[in-house]
């Protein structure tokens, strides 16, 4: 059941957009291309990460040399940690971005709250 006081659902251009088979207003999105996108693209982004955490964790030790032994291990653990952040973070907000175009181009991105027909723009 949808709520009454919903709002007509708008594209990108600010049109209404209706439902082909029963007109209704009552849309939303559905993004399934951007959430997938995001969690492979997270996922392949970390196991990168984790590859560049090598290279993390050798200038992080490179940078800790000043702080002695404990500094170089310090160093290294941190400079891996970040290398598998960054590569995870940027790995999602690419596979976000794929993952959106497959929705507004190949996938049927809307669906009708009132009768459950999925469709695209």
């Amino acid at each position: 059941m949808h709520n009454t006081n919903q709002l007509p659902f708008t594209s990108n251009t600010n049109t209404i957009i209706r439902c082909p088979h029963c007109h209704s207003t009552h849309i939303e999105t559905r993004n399934i291309g951007k959430k997938t996108g995001r969690t492979i693209g997270g996922a392949v982004g970390g196991v990168a990460g984790a590859t560049g955490m090598m290279a993390g964790t050798e200038t992080g030790a490179t940078l800790g040399i000043a702080g002695g032994p404990a500094g170089v291990i310090i160093g290294g653990i941190l400079g891996a940690i970040i290398g598998g952040f960054i590569g995870a973070a940027t790995g999602s907000k690419l596979g976000e971005n794929v993952g959106e175009m497959a929705d507004d181009h190949l996938l049927e991105n809307y669906r009708c709250v009132d009768c459950d027909h999925t469709f695209n723009e």
